[in-house]
């Protein structure tokens, strides 16, 4: 399985760069952005490279954030957790230090559960 990841990202790259070679012209073509801020206007060309990197970069940057978060999230939930198994577990060894003791049992005659009082006369 390792190497059939190894295998599938190595021809990922493959044909990113052969995506870049073929297409190297386009990719290196300016694009003029215009800014207005009321008169003044800024006139900017990025390349369409740059344009992608920076997606690229910006979209792994909030992935990993985001994953940070999931983390801490975790950990927090994991201590909770771990303080409830902690309490639970000295409770439960309360439990097992105290002696048995045998407790009356009431039993009862009758299996109906009816006293006679409350049995109607014909």
């Amino acid at each position: 399985m390792r190497y059939l990841k190894i295998g599938a990202i190595l021809f990922f790259l493959l044909l990113v760069l052969l995506f870049i070679f073929q297409n190297s012209a386009s990719l290196a073509a300016a694009i003029e952005l215009k800014y207005g801020f009321g008169e003044y206007v800024i006139h900017k060309a990025i390349p369409v490279y740059l344009i992608i990197f920076c997606a690229l970069f910006l979209g792994s940057a909030m992935v990993a954030f985001l994953d940070i978060v999931i983390i801490f999230k975790n950990k927090r939930q994991l201590k909770k957790q771990k303080k409830i198994i902690t309490e639970l577990e000295s409770e439960l060894a309360k439990f097992r230090n105290q002696p048995l003791t045998e407790s009356p049992v009431a039993t009862t005659t009758e299996t109906s559960g009816n006293t006679l009082e409350s049995v109607p006369k014909s």
